[in-house]
C-alpha cells in the first residue's frame, strides 16, 4: 500500500475552494447516539461538537455550508480561503484568537473572563512571533479540524475513562469545484440520516444543517439566496444562485425518490462529474474544472464517472 498523500497537496494553499470533509472515530464505541455494545447513550456529545463547530468557524478563514453528526462520524461541507488571514489586521487576529481559544479561568487574582481575554489579546499583540503563529493557525484548514476535534476527544475519553485516539488521525477531503458539486455534496450530507434509515423526511433529520435551515423557513427568507450557516470571512460571505426554497424542495425530491434514475432538466444541474485523483481523494465538478484542478496539482486523471 502506498503512502497517504500529504494534506498540503490535497488542500489548495492558493485558491479558495469548497471541500467535503468526513472524520470518523477509531474505537468501536460511538461518538454520539446509543452504543449497541454498551447500551449507553451519547447524544449529548452532538451538542459538544455543534457548539465548538459554530464557535471556531466564526474565527477561522472558513464558512460552513452543511454538516451532519452521525453516530460514529461527521460530515462537513465548507469553504476555505487560504489567503484571507493575510488581510486581517494584527488586532483582528488577536480578537479572533481570543474568541477561538479563550483563557481558562484559573487565575483568581484576575477578574472576569472578558478581562482575561483582553489581557490575552494585549499579550499576543506584544509578541510578533506568537501573533504570526496565531495567524497561520487561523488560516489553516488542518488546524481548524485539529482544534475542532481535540477537545471533543479529551471530553469523550474522560467520560469513557480511557486514553488514546478517539478520531482517526486523518480526515477525508474532497475538493468541490463548481456550485453544482457543492450543492450535491450539501444534499448528500443533509440526507445522511435518511440514508441511514433513522429519518424518513428532512423534518425528522436531527443534528444536521437542514435542521438549522428549516428554522429559517419564513416566507421572505425562502425567496432569498442560500447562504453559509456561519462565516469567518465576514463581509465576503457568499450567496448561491439557488434559493433556500429551491434547496429545501430539492431535498424533498431526493427524500421521496432517492433511487430514481430519471432526472428533470432542473435536477440535472445538481449532478457533478467525478474524477478520481487519488484513491479515496477525489475532486468533484464539471469536466473543465476538473482538468484545470488536475493540471494545477500535477495529478493524473484515473477516470471520469457520474456518481451512483
Amino acid at each position: 500500500m502506498g503512502m497517504a498523500t500529504p494534506r498540503s497537496r490535497l488542500v489548495d494553499d492558493q485558491v479558495p475552494l469548497h471541500y467535503h470533509i468526513v472524520s470518523r472515530c477509531v474505537r468501536r464505541s460511538w461518538l454520539c447516539g446509543r452504543d449497541r455494545f454498551s447500551g449507553k447513550n451519547y447524544d449529548h456529545r452532538k451538542q459538544w461538537l455543534k457548539s465548538r463547530l459554530f464557535r471556531l468557524a466564526k474565527c477561522f478563514a472558513i464558512e460552513i455550508d452543511a454538516f451532519v453528526i452521525m453516530s460514529n462520524h461527521f460530515h462537513l461541507v465548507l469553504y476555505f480561503d487560504p489567503l484571507a488571514c493575510n488581510a486581517w489586521s494584527d488586532s483582528e487576529v488577536a480578537d479572533r484568537w481570543s474568541e477561538a481559544f479563550p483563557p481558562r479561568q484559573v487565575r483568581k487574582n484576575v477578574g472576569n473572563l472578558e478581562l482575561q481575554k483582553q489581557q490575552q489579546r494585549e499579550n499576543l499583540l506584544k509578541s510578533p512571533e506568537r501573533l504570526a503563529a496565531a495567524r497561520r493557525c487561523l488560516g489553516s484548514l488542518s488546524s481548524f479540524m485539529k482544534h475542532l476535534k481535540q477537545p471533543i476527544a479529551w471530553r469523550a475519553n474522560r467520560e469513557d475513562k480511557c486514553t488514546g485516539h478517539f478520531f482517526e488521525g486523518r480526515f477525508y477531503s474532497g475538493a468541490l469545484l463548481s456550485e453544482e458539486a457543492v450543492l450535491a455534496a450539501m444534499a448528500y450530507v443533509d440526507l445522511n440520516p435518511v440514508r441511514a434509515k433513522i429519518a424518513t423526511s428532512i423534518e425528522q433529520c436531527r443534528d444536521s444543517s437542514i435542521t438549522t435551515r428549516l428554522r429559517e423557513n419564513t416566507p421572505a427568507r425562502l425567496l432569498e439566496a442560500l447562504i453559509p450557516l456561519v462565516s469567518g470571512l465576514g463581509a465576503n460571505t457568499r450567496q448561491f444562485t439557488v434559493t433556500l426554497s429551491g434547496y429545501i424542495e430539492h431535498l424533498r425530491v431526493l427524500t421521496v425518490e432517492p433511487k430514481s434514475n430519471t432526472c428533470s432538466d432542473a435536477q440535472n444541474r445538481w449532478i457533478a462529474s467525478v474524477a478520481a485523483i487519488k484513491k479515496r481523494q477525489p475532486a468533484y465538478g464539471l469536466l473543465d474544472d476538473l482538468k484545470d484542478w488536475i493540471t494545477r496539482h500535477g495529478y493524473k486523471r484515473i477516470c471520469d464517472a457520474l456518481p451512483q
